[in-house]
């Protein structure tokens, strides 16, 4: 009877992983174009009409709606930006939530900063709402922590904002420095068992492969799982810092950084941001880069480099996508590329010293050998010990 051959299970994880992220993309892009209003064929005048009237009427979700597709029917002119406008004005006139007029003013400062409407009408409200939503946040403890990290290099004007990201990315990853380090162990490990695991490859196939690589794993004290662990252990800090960011938002409007900056904003609305508060595509795309790079000098296993090859170029590809889709602070960007630095820096300087050498952690090798020293062959057999006699 034929042996069946052994399932790779890194290779079934990555399988898995592809495909799920194509039906996520699928499932994501398919909600967006099925969720889309119907538009009409009224010229713009109607509709600016229509949509005083349903205020006029407190219908704000159908004032909403056709203040969208106002937007999107009549993108890159005036009253492209008028949709946007209105919309603002829906939520912070009509239904007094700054946050969310602030999200669609901010929108129209990022795609509009050319037109009459935004220089005439949206700036004065943008900065009526942001001075208001800056006052409300003010109390938040993160606001407050990310406050005093700027104002420590108050020295530097402008640049304080780049000098306090640098310093936020620097502590949080001096906080997950132990952690990391034993991260990097576990990958040594795993590089250090690759002949052992070669060779049982090579003589066992099936569920006695299985067995016999995980007595190995234990033996040696390495869990195969620890990546995807220690990989998770970053994410509640991203999510605090972005959420911090975000409070901070207001503040970020002051700070510039080499091409970001209003006037080359303006020849390139919607890709360059004008202060670190807005998206910008270019800090998008090095962070992307930056990504990929650092997944392939973290490649450990030469067995599985081509699917982890591709994992990075996926891995990358879907970050770039939502990061574009949801247009993050060019600021949080920034954090995020800082801290990829850092992790690559720290990852290179780690395996650049000597490795330690592999010892088992199961008490399976004599102490004595263990320690360097040579232990006494041992007789084979049982030998009784003598027996005493009493006088």
């Amino acid at each position: 009877m034929a042996q069946q051959e052994p399932i790779d299970q890194r290779k079934l994880f990555v399988q898995t992983f592809v495909i799920a992220t194509l039906i996520w993309l699928i499932l994501f892009f398919g909600w967006m174009y099925f969720t889309l209003p119907p538009a009409s064929d009224k010229p713009p005048n109607e509709i600016v009409a229509e949509i005083e009237k349903l205020r006029a009427e407190k219908d704000y979700v159908e004032a909403v709606r056709r203040a969208q597709e106002l937007t999107r029917r009549f993108q890159g002119s005036e009253y492209g930006a008028l949709g946007i406008l209105l919309e603002a004005k829906i939520y912070y006139e009509d239904q007094n939530d700054p946050r969310e007029a602030f999200n669609r003013l901010r929108q129209l400062e990022e795609l509009y900063p050319h037109t009459k409407v935004y220089k005439e009408q949206g700036r004065p409200l943008l900065d009526q709402v942001a001075q208001r939503i800056d006052q409300e946040y003010r109390e938040l403890p993160s606001y407050r922590i990310i406050d005093f990290c700027m104002r420590l290099f108050s020295f530097a004007g402008s640049g304080r904002f780049i000098l306090g990201i640098i310093l936020i990315a620097a502590v949080v990853r001096l906080i997950l420095l132990p952690l990391v380090n034993r991260q990097f162990l576990s990958m040594r490990k795993m590089q250090q068992l690759q002949p052992m695991l070669l060779e049982l490859q090579q003589k066992y196939t099936g569920h006695e492969l299985a067995q016999r690589t995980m007595a190995l794993y234990r033996k040696y004290g390495v869990n195969p799982a620890s990546g995807c662990f220690y990989a998770l252990l970053p994410i509640p800090f991203l999510i605090w810092v972005y959420n911090a960011f975000l409070v901070y938002q207001v503040q970020f409007r002051e700070g510039h950084f080499l091409w970001m900056n209003p006037d080359v904003a303006a020849k390139f609305p919607g890709l360059v941001a004008a202060h670190l508060g807005q998206f910008d595509a270019i800090t998008t795309l090095v962070y992307a880069v930056s990504m990929y790079i650092t997944s392939r000098l973290t490649i450990t296993d030469p067995s599985q480099a081509q699917l982890q090859k591709m994992m990075a170029v996926l891995t990358t590809l879907m970050l770039l996508m939502i990061s574009w889709q949801f247009r993050f602070p060019a600021a949080f960007i920034l954090y995020w590329l800082l801290t990829n630095v850092f992790y690559t820096i720290h990852y290179k300087w780690y395996m650049s010293k000597p490795a330690p050498e592999l010892t088992p952690v199961d008490g399976s090798e004599p102490k004595a050998r263990r320690n360097g020293a040579v232990s006494k062959p041992k007789s084979q057999g049982y030998v009784p010990p003598k027996k005493r006699h009493r006088r």
